[in-house]
């Protein structure tokens, strides 16, 4: 898996066994590879991407994503030999859904599935968005389906709230059945706050917050932030870096070039704020949803909770509701998406429908995903 924030990937070995809501999954191994820095500057600017530059990343990622699953099955202790399926998200360059930008409806996503099973001797199940959007759907979120088998509860409401380069909230009622999920992104998550930390602090991201956490946030720009439309759009809905990348961080938080450390400060504590409060906002039912009761709990993944002063001032916005790291419940937070597309590959093999309507919009449960095949046994290029 590789998400908005285009940083690297995540892979997780697993042993899965049932399904739906009998689903049992054993996470073996983990691994995290980086993208070379001119890579992941590249995915980050998708609007200047060529045609040629596109076909030659998706060998690129596909690349990173092969030896990632390596490194996750020798974590486990596994040989590639052991291996069923691997399930590949891939990167997203172009999510449009709606059609907003482009008049078609669309969403791409890169890392030749090919070359994985080349290097790799494993069938790998991939491009999981476009069937959902062919139906209807906004192609995302897609984790909910993995979230209600594992996450709810049979007497609490619990939110998982995702912090990756996109805030995206599953809500589960008590004893929720499929129909019951509502799922959608919330808008930016880290995608804001690492940009602006790269452009006014040098570094990929603000560690811990704690320039954020020094800072003031601005109440006009957070005004301004937070009227963008799609905050206001009811669920389903989904959104990436095609609304909330280097443009938009430049119109509400700029101009950035030559601001001192104070107002540098100010503006990564004002896109803190963005992503708390649009993530409350929704659990509030801005999106036009039910507001989640107080009593719910809130699981944190990505790494966002890893942020402290986001976590704070998500735990005292959200208050009385409790905000936890994911990890409290049993799973890797770093890992959980990775964890996620071994279950959707897992369960859409088998003829499952993993995508629901409720989370992203689709006519009908969509079957997704492509399948790619290895070469013949005895001749998968490693390395």
């Amino acid at each position: 898996m590789s998400g908005t924030s285009a940083d690297g990937v995540d892979a997780a070995c697993c042993r899965l066994s049932g399904g739906g809501r009998s689903l049992r999954c054993a996470v073996l191994g983990v691994a995290s590879r980086p993208y070379a820095n001119a890579l992941a500057g590249a995915l980050r600017r998708p609007e200047e991407l060529t045609a040629p530059a596109v076909a030659r990343l998706s060998v690129e990622i596909a690349t990173a994503f092969a030896a990632a699953a390596v490194d996750a099955t020798e974590a486990a202790g596994a040989a590639l030999a052991e291996v069923a399926l691997i399930g590949s998200h891939g990167q997203t360059v172009w999510h449009d859904p709606r059609g907003e930008r482009g008049g078609i409806r669309c969403t791409l996503q890169i890392g030749e599935a090919a070359e994985i099973a080349e290097r790799t001797g494993v069938p790998v199940w991939h491009d999981f968005r476009p069937a959902d959007v062919a139906a209807g759907g906004e192609g995302a979120p897609l984790v909910p389906y993995v979230d209600h088998a594992l996450f709810t509860l049979a007497d609490r409401w619990t939110v998982c709230l995702n912090l990756g380069g996109i805030a995206n909230v599953t809500i589960l009622p008590p004893g929720a059945e499929a129909a019951d999920v509502v799922a959608f992104d919330t808008g930016p998550g880290n995608m804001v706050l690492d940009a602006l930390a790269e452009r006014l602090l040098g570094v990929t991201h603000d560690r811990d917050g704690a320039a954020g956490a020094a800072g003031t946030a601005d109440p006009a720009r957070l005004a301004a932030a937070l009227s963008d439309p799609y905050f206001s759009l009811p669920a389903p809905k989904s959104t990436g870096r095609e609304r909330f990348g280097s443009g938009w961080t430049e119109r509400v938080f700029g101009p950035l070039a030559g601001l001192g450390e104070e107002a540098a400060r100010g503006r990564l504590a004002t896109a803190a704020a963005v992503t708390v409060e649009s993530v409350a906002r929704a659990l509030e039912g801005a999106a036009g949803t039910s507001p989640v009761p107080d009593r719910a709990r809130v699981l944190v993944s990505g790494g966002g909770r890893r942020n402290r002063a986001l976590m704070d001032a998500l735990a005292s916005r959200l208050a009385p509701r409790e905000v936890l790291p994911i990890d409290a419940a049993g799973i890797d937070g770093d890992h959980k998406e990775a964890i996620a597309f071994a279950i959707l590959a897992y369960e859409s093999a088998l003829g499952r429908a993993v995508a629901l309507p409720g989370a992203t919009g689709a006519r009908h449960p969509a079957l997704l995903g492509k399948l790619a095949l290895p070469p013949p046994m005895g001749n998968a290029r490693t390395g």
